[in-house]
């Protein structure tokens, strides 16, 4: 089997979904302990269970922020509320907040680590696996636009250091995500989206 792993985008209405049921979940979630919380979100096709973080979060924001014009008036009325809630609290609790996305970034930079471990072992189905396991990279990258500003000690080199692995393997493509999405995350940003490893 050669086939990439499947990374069809969420359409807009389920990012909508789940930052509504993140939101009403987030003080809960950022004075708890856990890094990841399952969440249950409503949808037109009956109740779907979803593991949210932090990072999953931002970047569902990042996302939708981009694809805001495809939600109804209401839902983009939603999204602005949603998205000011959800800021004063990143605000009120900014230590606790950053605190957990610092957790979740070594969590996602040690799954990426074991990826790229075994992509020693088996480099066509590390080629298989990369599209969806590169989604720890991207959110570690909205993550980042928050820790940037007081990063914490020796976190940008570990970053970096995983930058080189996966720079290491790989050769140019194209996007590997769903192509809908492609605007979203433009090549000199977010070049780890354009490239595979190499077989």
């Amino acid at each position: 089997m050669n086939k990439l792993s499947t990374t069809i985008a969420a359409d807009p209405a389920t990012d909508l979904a789940v930052i509504r049921e993140m939101a009403h979940e987030f003080q809960n979630y950022i004075l708890g302990d856990s890094v990841y919380r399952t969440l249950t979100i409503r949808m037109g096709r009956g109740d779907e269970q979803i593991q949210s973080s932090g990072g999953d979060l931002l970047a569902r924001l990042h996302k939708l922020e981009a694809q805001r014009h495809q939600l109804t008036p209401d839902q983009q009325r939603e999204f602005a509320e949603l998205r000011r809630q959800l800021d004063d609290l990143m605000s009120d609790f900014h230590s606790r907040f950053h605190s957990l996305l610092e957790r979740e970034t070594k969590a996602r930079l040690n799954s990426l680590k074991w990826f790229l471990d075994e992509c020693q072992e088996d480099r066509r189905q590390c080629r298989i696996q990369y599209p969806f396991e590169i989604r720890n990279r991207q959110r570690i990258a909205e993550i980042w636009k928050l820790l940037s500003e007081n990063p914490p000690q020796g976190l940008r080199g570990q970053i970096d250091a995983i930058d080189r692995r996966i720079r290491g393997i790989s050769v140019p493509t194209d996007f590997v995500w769903d192509e809908q999405v492609r605007a979203i995350y433009p090549r000199e940003e977010y070049w780890y989206l354009y490239v595979l490893p190499s077989v």
